[in-house]
């Protein structure tokens, strides 16, 4: 059994106790109780249907939740599992909300109402670009600075800095909401306030269509890792802010700190490796062949997680040097999975993905019996007992056992090259020095705390 007061992070349970604390309530004054939890959970269980293995494996293995009183959550797993706390962290799906959101329809009304017990309410003011938010008077905690604030829609980054220059906004928050040149120039200018999170956010990666030539072949996918000038790619295209990244995931996440392959930056033995594959430029074209077939090559990557148009052609411009011929798509999310999930691909970027996810979600995810993740599929054919590690990983109670799969998995990625590691993200926010004194970065990736902004 867990109580809030024991030391649960090193603890892997089939069975947990929460102790809710007092005087918590809704944005509409009523009590956030444990029949709350387990109607939430429940509604995220339902929500999720049969991607339910997307968003944390705990909730696909609850075995019951009861709430004996109003203030005691009992959740019983039918298995141990050592990321089920972690998987009850995450924003989404496991925020708690009102259970009047389970009334009718549970988009429609929390589109028009704020359902949780958060420091903000959202105020019913929404003109078609902004809306409007206020404090929550039954809030629990320490009242945010800030009384009210409002949230303005602006589809283009470009408009954004424009709209921040023109004082029609106060704070631009997150990496995606700002291109990495205009926060290089509003961080030079004496005007605006800025800052990055130390805290890296998600790892970008390369991965391969590993059942097609060339990618069938460990020396190729070695080549390409070698071929990768990632501190260049961080220091221009990425403004120095993002990091060169040399593992799947940074080493300061749960369990990664283990031994795994390094491939620094080496053309010439990238070359080598590519002549050892056979793969050769016979026609003196600068294009590599091999029985018959060229190395003319298409990257995929979704646009929808900031633009990473400049990269991509970074890196195909690098993959020049030895022999690749690569032919950036920039597609929108659903293309992306869709043609990662048919196989109609050649290589493409992605990345982890981020918080509370990592590292647990995305290691359950290469297992291919309950994978939602089309670019992990075939990660489990490369480990030795496959998909039934994943499993034993997902299911003892031996935190010794779980570090020493971390360890094998991680350690095979590597040394196989099955992804390649880019770099390290980090977010970061611009911010009118005139009004805004400063802003702590919230704990979850890309989501923005508005309590943490600091007035002047």
């Amino acid at each position: 059994m867990c109580s809030l007061s024991d030391n649960c992070e090193a603890l892997i349970s089939s069975s947990y106790t929460f102790t809710l604390r007092d005087g918590v309530k809704f944005s509409d004054g009523t009590d956030l109780t444990a029949g709350a939890v387990k109607a939430s959970i429940e509604g995220a269980i339902n929500n999720l249907g049969a991607y339910v293995n997307s968003s944390g494996k705990v909730a696909s293995i609850i075995d019951s939740m009861d709430s004996p009183d109003d203030k005691t959550f009992v959740m019983t797993l039918t298995q141990p599992y050592y990321g089920a706390l972690n998987d009850l962290t995450m924003t989404n799906p496991m925020s708690i909300v009102n259970p009047a959101v389970f009334d009718g329809d549970s988009y429609e009304i929390c589109a028009e109402q704020t359902m949780g017990p958060g420091p903000y309410m959202y105020a019913g003011d929404f003109d078609g670009t902004t809306y409007t938010f206020a404090r929550n008077p039954y809030y629990w905690g320490e009242a945010p600075e800030v009384d009210s604030f409002k949230i303005k829609v602006i589809e283009s980054n470009d408009s954004k800095v424009l709209a921040l220059r023109n004082n029609e906004i106060d704070a631009i928050i997150g990496a995606s909401c700002l291109s990495y040149d205009a926060y290089s120039e509003l961080s030079e200018d004496s005007s605006y306030g800025s800052a990055v999170d130390e805290k890296g956010t998600f790892t970008r990666y390369l991965g391969f269509n590993l059942s097609e030539a060339p990618f069938d072949d460990i020396l190729v996918r070695q080549a390409i890792a070698y071929a990768l000038d990632k501190d260049t790619l961080c220091s221009s295209v990425f403004a120095g802010i993002e990091m060169p990244a040399d593992k799947m995931f940074m080493p300061s996440k749960p369990y990664c700190d283990v031994a795994q392959e390094a491939y620094p930056f080496d053309l010439s033995k990238a070359n080598e490796l590519m002549d050892e594959a056979g793969w050769l430029d016979s026609d003196g074209d600068g294009v590599r062949e091999k029985d018959g077939q060229k190395l003319d090559l298409e990257i995929i990557y979704s646009v929808g997680y900031g633009s990473l148009d400049d990269a991509v052609l970074a890196i195909a411009s690098q993959l020049a040097e030895i022999g690749f011929s690569i032919t950036p798509n920039g597609t929108d999310i659903m293309t992306w999975l869709g043609s990662v999930g048919s196989g109609d691909y050649d290589f493409n970027m992605y990345q982890t993905y981020g918080g509370a996810y990592d590292p647990s979600t995305l290691m359950t995810n290469m297992n291919s019996d309950v994978s939602q993740d089309p670019g992990l599929l075939m990660i489990s054919s490369f480990l030795e007992g496959g998909n039934d590690l994943i499993l034993e990983m997902d299911s003892t109670s031996d935190l010794e056992r779980v570090q020493e799969i971390y360890a094998e998995v991680l350690g095979t990625i590597a040394e196989q090259a099955l992804l390649v590691p880019v770099s390290y993200t980090r977010e970061y926010a611009a911010w009118d020095s005139d009004s805004i004194a400063g802003y702590d970065f919230y704990s979850g990736s890309r989501y923005v705390n508005v309590a943490n902004i600091h007035i002047k």
